[in-house]
């Protein structure tokens, strides 16, 4: 099974000039077991599938009575991909794994998933902290979640500051720490910064919070009821008495938690409701008998998919990226792959190191565990009542203000895509611009992007938004003209609906004479903050829309997140510019050793918190040097320059 799974299929059936010529590189496919990739003009993946027989599975791509999805999928394709695989089990398995990497638009996905948030506790860490982060990495630490919610994770951080007194502080602060902080004082700390601390103590306590953010609540009681038995023997009734206030505070978090079935097994229910393209997932964790947390998920693209398989694209990806599996999941239908469901489990379990205990599926029938299966799907219906209705009022809403653009400008038609563009500088430094993109009224923030002025000299504000928009769009007709001949589509080839200009007349005038030269036309307009007056090419007067027009509202939503981007970006600029030059005022340390000590440290507070031997291994820092930085950065503090407001 390692060969297939080891590498991307390498072997085309052939590129698609029309679907007739797709169709004869159909008949030359095996009657074998593989997997198909379906790939778009510009190379992305648009659908990995699975087949018994290769042939007969993609014979059935070109029938008469083709569903409107599958339709909309072959319109896109233009090339086919296929590896024969040993079994049905393998090429399950490979499938699995080319949809976890590819994330095909037409695959059932989780929505957003690579930006749902984790509780990250460093248990490697000299002094371990708990921290919320959005990306796994292999660094030794433990990762729980993934959270659907960002108020589930500031839920579980709220309870496990009442139980547990760890650190919150950045290792850097602790590391330049004079004094113990206001928590240490107050008890929410156990103090490492005042040099007292017994580093075997403290982490015993961050054990627990795993065993904690594991569900292991009853195992964590009996060990604060231990210790605190142990302070009360030793006549240290204070310290007892500050156990006995976590096991309150953990007793008044396990009483809320419903007890569900006796044999204190660890289960995940998997409830499912669908609307449409969409379907909500609600999973519910329980460990320990308990009920212990509930999280609700949504996956998109499963308009004619059956249940089952919704189900599992959901266990394969957020079990993927999961690392605690129960030893078994209730779903609320049969899923004929579950065989293979679990196979990949185990895999999963393997890889992270967590042993080759098998995660069961079932599907119950009766008991308290289909009681069980019944809650779970009660959440999932309830999560889509709620989400349903908001998502079509915001669909009607921006639709409504996209319809309101195209009458008040006059614009052929909706104005679907809108960039919005905005420069910041500050009297000429580090001078930047930004582009947002609104798709269909929302901020389709994967198409941002930000750009450095080459200008030069006092601020031009005319003169750099004419570079900014003659370099995006020089590139994407630059684009535009390869993918005829390569047929690979890059990141400014899509254009615009409308174009969208912080400004007045003279900014809206510089712009038009941007898209004139590149014989360009895509409509303009200026949004004037004074009076949020509407600008166009051509007009002295400008348009006024109506107050409450949504349409007034969304252009003003696009100037203002332009605006946060580039000032974003400025200052983010300015702030390495400024490490920089607090690096080369160290004697010994110039412009190129400055660039290697921020490449190996990231900034000034990781330098400072260093070790002299870690500083020497940089590329050009010895161990006399190495002495030199620190005792300069630590004589200079904690004081770094300030970035003005830039308005």
């Amino acid at each position: 099974m390692e060969g297939p799974l080891s590498h991307e299929p390498e072997a085309w059936v052939g590129l698609v000039g029309d679907r007739h010529e797709l169709a004869d590189k159909i008949r030359e496919c095996p009657d074998s077991p593989g997997v198909y990739v379906f790939r778009g003009i510009d190379g992305k993946v648009l659908y990995v599938g699975k087949a018994k027989n290769l042939k007969n599975r993609l014979r059935s791509y070109f029938g008469s009575d083709l569903s409107p999805k599958t339709e909309a999928l072959m319109s896109r394709v233009a090339r086919l991909e296929t590896i024969v695989v040993g079994s049905e089990t393998e090429a399950f398995l490979l499938e699995l794994n080319l949809i976890k990497k590819h994330r095909p638009e037409y695959n059932i996905r989780l929505r957003d998933d690579k930006h749902y948030p984790y509780i990250r506790v460093g248990v490697e860490d000299p002094w371990p902290r708990v921290t919320v982060v959005r990306r796994r990495q292999r660094d030794g630490a433990r990762y729980f979640g993934p959270y659907a919610r960002a108020h589930s994770v500031r839920e579980t951080l709220s309870v496990l500051r009442r139980i547990f007194p760890y650190r919150t502080c950045t290792d850097s602060a602790l590391a330049q720490a004079t004094r113990p902080c206001l928590d240490y004082h107050i008890g929410r700390c156990m103090g490492p910064c005042t040099g007292n601390l017994d580093r075997a103590n403290y982490k015993a306590m961050i054990d627990e919070v795993v065993k904690f953010l594991e569900g292991r609540h009853g195992e964590v009681k009996a060990r604060l009821e231990s210790r605190m038995r142990d302070y009360a023997e030793a006549m240290e009734f204070e310290k007892a008495a500050q156990v006995r206030d976590q096991i309150r505070a953990l007793e008044d978090v396990t009483r809320k938690q419903l007890i569900s079935v006796p044999d204190w097994k660890d289960r995940d229910l998997i409830g499912l409701a669908r609307s449409h393209d969409t379907a909500f997932v609600a999973l519910l964790t329980v460990r320990e008998g308990k009920l212990v947390g509930k999280e609700g998920f949504v996956l998109q693209g499963a308009a004619e998919e059956s249940d089952a398989q919704v189900l599992e694209a959901f266990i394969v990806q957020y079990y993927s990226s999961a690392q605690l599996f129960p030893h078994e999941i209730l779903v609320p239908v049969e899923i004929p792959s579950s065989q293979n469901l679990e196979e990949f489990l185990r895999n999963e379990r393997r890889a992270q190191g967590q042993g080759e205990r098998a995660t069961h599926i079932r599907t119950p029938r009766r008991g308290r565990s289909r009681e069980l299966v019944v809650m779970a799907q009660d959440n999932a219906r309830n999560m889509m009542e709620e989400q349903v209705p908001r998502e079509e009022r915001e669909y009607a809403a921006n639709r409504k203000a996209m319809e309101a653009l195209r009458s008040f400008l006059s614009l052929e038609r909706l104005p679907r895509r809108i960039e919005g563009y905005d420069i910041s500088n500050l009297t000429g430094k580090q001078a930047v611009a930004s582009m947002v993109v609104l798709t269909d009224g929302k901020p389709d923030r994967s198409q941002y992007r930000k750009f450095r002025m080459k200008i030069e000299g006092k601020p031009n504000d005319f003169a750099m938004m004419q570079e900014v928009l003659w370099r995006r769009f020089k590139k994407g007709l630059a684009e535009r003209e390869e993918a005829k001949s390569s047929g690979k589509h890059g990141k400014f080839a899509v254009f615009p609906d409308l174009i969208m200009v912080d400004g007045g007349k003279g900014q809206v005038s510089a712009a038009q004479e941007v898209l004139r030269e590149l014989g360009l036309d895509i409509p303009l307009v200026g949004l004037a903050k004074r009076n949020e007056e509407l600008f166009l090419p051509g007009r002295s007067e400008p348009v006024e829309l109506p107050r409450d027009s949504g349409g007034l509202f969304l252009v003003m939503r696009l100037r203002d997140e332009a605006h946060r981007f580039a000032v974003s970006y400025h200052r983010t600029l300015r702030g390495k510019e400024a490490t920089q030059s607090v690096l080369e005022e160290i004697p010994g340390v110039g412009p190129s050793r400055a660039r290697e000590l921020l490449r190996a440290f990231g900034d000034v507070e990781a330098i400072r918190s260093a070790t002299p031997d870690e500083i020497a291994r940089v590329k050009g820092i010895g161990p006399q040097l190495a002495g030199t930085i620190l005792e300069a950065l630590k004589r200079a503090g904690g004081t770094r320059p300030r970035d003005p407001d830039l308005l």
